[in-house]
């Protein structure tokens, strides 16, 4: 096999007719550029270049070679610097903010198998349940569910989430069943809240043809501070809680849980990769925004269906 950098030491010296020129271009010296040709033309057991003492010029057959190599190592090339560039598009660090209990759960996941194609870029996962300034925390992506309020962020839907009404089934077996938003009055309430300060509880139902959601205000008997906790709270029978569908589906299948009246549930949430508005994204952020999407683009364990 003809080792491509002879190649390429004829390429630059046809182009430029001169052995001299194709030497400063490959930097080299021009002993070289003759000794390659040479051995090209050795190879090749045909005569490439006539040579005078000011110039070379090609010969017919150096002439037809050229037209038929040219290309394939422009082709060669641009593989090479494509795959370069792509390397490195993958190095240095990924900076992702995600609640607690869902990074830890279900995000962690999706970066190890990320980094498995992908290792020479560095991923820093920030488990938070509060507010994060995503420019001024410098983060590239965030994890967070509800309604995107800032126009300055792009949002991609990972999962619809639809805040569902749930208790164990030994709390329903001893208190009963409610029928719909009105029964609620009689039950114990798990209220959840993430800023202290709040002081009224309101939970959210559909309401067909209407334009808005039905509010309900609840007075709660216990008090939470994120959806896990509420839900586990729930499962221990402490009272009727309204979780998101991602937390409370998993506890439904292995028992813990029961849903009651999902037909009045609200299907208006969602979680959501959220980051910055930029014209150009970074492809290593793009990349795993797919993998993301993908990862959960069937997982109908975490998606309710009425």
């Amino acid at each position: 096999m003809i080792d491509l950098r002879l190649i390429e030491t004829f390429i630059q010296a046809a182009r430029r007719e001169s052995f001299s020129s194709a030497a400063k271009a490959l930097r080299v010296s021009p002993g070289a550029v003759s000794q390659n040709i040479k051995s090209l033309e050795e190879q090749l057991q045909t005569r490439l270049f006539t040579r005078t003492t000011r110039q070379v010029k090609l010969t017919p057959e150096g002439q037809r070679f050229l037209q038929r190599c040219a290309p394939a190592v422009e082709a060669l090339q641009t593989a090479a610097s494509a795959i370069q560039e792509e390397r490195e598009a993958f190095q240095g660090r990924l900076r992702i903010t995600s609640t607690t209990a869902f990074g830890r759960a279900e995000i962690l996941p999706l970066i190890a198998s990320f980094q498995e194609t992908h290792p020479e870029l560095e991923i820093e996962l920030s488990l938070s349940d509060g507010f994060v300034d995503l420019v001024a925390e410098e983060y590239d992506l965030a994890i967070r569910g509800g309604i995107l309020p800032d126009s300055d962020y792009i949002a991609r839907l990972l999962i619809p989430v639809t805040p569902l009404v749930c208790a164990s089934p030994d709390y329903l077996k001893k208190f009963g069943i409610p029928e719909n938003e009105a029964d609620l009055a009689r039950h114990r309430l798990i209220g959840m809240r993430s800023n202290p300060s709040q002081r009224v509880f309101a939970w959210e139902f559909a309401a067909p043809g209407a334009p808005q959601p039905r509010r309900v205000e609840v007075t709660p008997t216990s008090i939470m501070n994120d959806p896990e906790s509420t839900a586990r709270a729930a499962s221990l029978g402490m009272g009727l809680a309204q979780v998101g569908s991602n937390v409370v589906l998993p506890l439904v299948a292995s028992g813990e849980l029961q849903i009651v009246f999902p037909e009045a549930a609200l299907q208006s949430r969602g979680l959501y990769a959220v980051y910055p508005s930029k014209r150009f994204a970074p492809k290593k952020l793009t990349a795993f925004l797919d993998h993301l999407v993908e990862g959960f683009s069937n997982r109908t364990d975490l998606i309710f269906t009425p």
